[in-house]
């Protein structure tokens, strides 16, 4: 395995990792729904920054999930059905994490982006096998 692979599968298994934080605080009754749409989102932003690494495509240091995926459209085709989540996860990556204007998600927005990050970061290691 070349050093780009394995650093490729260090990003999913930290990606993996922002999935088990978000998952457990869903399981807390009262969980913050923002907590658990963060890690969310940087599930997704990590699988993606893994594809991109394992195919060799630089990226900059950049949290937008539509610049990454478009980065790996000649690579992925999979993941594009998931464009309009992806718009969605956005607002999850540095607005949640603030107070302000932002709305607090819905329990079934959060569900939601959990289900969306586990899909791409089970396409993400099918990819890299």
């Amino acid at each position: 395995m070349s050093g780009n692979e394995e650093f490729a599968r260090e990003w999913l298994r930290k990606a993996g990792n922002d999935l088990i934080t978000a998952r457990q605080t869903l399981l807390l009754p009262d969980g913050p729904t923002d907590t658990v749409c963060f890690h969310a989102q940087q599930a997704v932003e990590k699988s993606l920054k893994g594809l991109l690494t394992y195919h060799g495509i630089s990226f900059q240091k950049i949290h937008n999930l539509l610049v990454l995926l478009d980065l790996l459209l000649d690579s992925i085709n999979d993941l594009v059905a998931l464009r309009e989540q992806f718009a969605l996860l956005n607002g999850y990556s540095v607005e949640a994490r603030y107070p302000g204007d932002y709305v607090e998600p819905t329990r079934n927005e959060a569900q939601e982006a959990v289900k969306v990050a586990e899909k791409v970061l089970e396409i993400a290691w099918e990819k890299m096998r």
